[in-house]
């Protein structure tokens, strides 16, 4: 909401103007000049856009001046005019802004006046805008965060509280953290190694593909492959990529990849099916820098989500491993097309070189 809207714009702030009948451009509800106006059709009397709006929530389809039913329509263009005439002080004055401004050009003033207040995050003062940023620099109650330890402090406490020694100490805690994490990622990774072996799915076993795409058969692998559709991995990279080899990232020399655009899914077989979703790996086809969201959902429900950045022939390996889903939706957004493409438009089709899901 703008400080129009708020306060209303008072004809004491015309500056300069050569309007001489202010009365035809006050509004009857709240007797300050008119600000975004609209009309009645029958009275032809105009209102503040905000104000007729709160009036009919209170008195609905009834024109304040008691015409027998309220319709809208675009304020008298001769009130357009007087209103584009007047020159207007600042609705920040008061604090120092001298500036004289067109009526049209007022909200776009004031949303960006060096003299409108701003509160400090740090003491709760307001500050002037022009002043803000010299103020947040040195304000000792602002809160900083430590780029190298992440620990979050006020400027006044930097002496006590992120000495040398404590900001090496967090450090350290971090890292352990991370080490931890990573190591017991990497144990249940072996755990599973053998059945993921075995889980991995490139595509390999399909029917031989002419140059043309074909859709992946319902049940394959015992799961159902909405929207997804595989090609000859060599006629991808000689026709598509322009002879840009691209690895599977896989250990088999598989002949096809499996590729998607728009909404794509992966289903159980049955109602009551479950799977764990472990990993992917992806790469775009035309476009660059596409966003892909992944999504894991058991009955209807959406009980995992993932989002990434995939790239044009780099292939990138996603490892998720959520366990008891019943559907996994995959969906690229976005992007630019890759100069070296080859491609006359931008697509955002995704290449899914293997999934793994057992």
């Amino acid at each position: 909401m703008t400080s129009e809207e708020q306060k209303g714009i008072g004809s004491d702030r015309i500056r300069g103007s050569s309007v001489v009948n202010v009365d035809l451009l006050e509004c009857p509800i709240c007797h300050d000049l008119l600000w975004i106006p609209i009309a009645c059709q029958r009275c032809e009397t105009s209102f503040c856009s905000a104000c007729i709006n709160r009036w009919l929530a209170a008195n609905p389809r009834k024109c304040p001046n008691r015409c027998k039913i309220y319709i809208e329509r675009k304020c008298p263009s001769f009130i357009v005019k007087l209103l584009a005439q007047l020159q207007l002080s600042c609705y920040y004055q008061s604090r120092g802004c001298e500036q004289v401004i067109p009526y049209e050009a007022l909200e776009t003033h004031e949303s960006e006046c060096d003299y409108q207040p701003q509160q400090c995050p740090g003491c709760r003062l307001e500050v002037l805008k022009k002043d803000f940023d010299n103020h947040t620099s040195g304000c000792a109650a602002i809160e900083l965060t430590c780029q190298e330890c992440k620990l979050v402090y006020k400027r006044v406490d930097a002496a006590t509280t992120h000495t040398e020694n404590i900001c090496l100490r967090e450090q350290t805690k971090e890292n352990i953290r991370q080490i931890r994490q990573l190591t017991l990622q990497l144990h249940e990774m072996r755990l599973l190694l053998p059945s993921i072996t075995k889980a991995r799915i490139t595509f390999n076993d399909l029917p031989m593909a002419d140059e043309k795409s074909n859709f992946i058969p319902d049940m394959y692998r015992g799961l159902e492959w909405n929207n997804i559709y595989y090609i000859q991995r060599l006629h991808l990279e000689k026709n598509l990529l322009k002879n840009v080899h691209v690895p599977s990232l896989t250990a088999s020399n598989s002949p096809h990849v499996a590729l998607f655009s728009g909404k794509a899914s992966i289903s159980a077989e049955n109602v009551n099916g479950i799977f764990t979703f472990i990993s992917l790996t992806v790469y775009g086809a035309w476009n660059d820098n596409m966003q892909l969201l992944i999504t894991g959902h058991r009955n209807s429900i959406l009980v995992s989500k993932y989002t990434t950045v995939v790239l044009w022939c780099k292939p990138q390996l996603i490892l998720l491993n959520w366990r008891d889903i019943d559907k996994v939706i995959l969906q690229p957004l976005r992007g630019t097309r890759h100069p070296e493409n080859g491609a006359t438009i931008g697509r955002t089709h995704v290449v899914l070189a293997q999934v793994t899901i057992r």
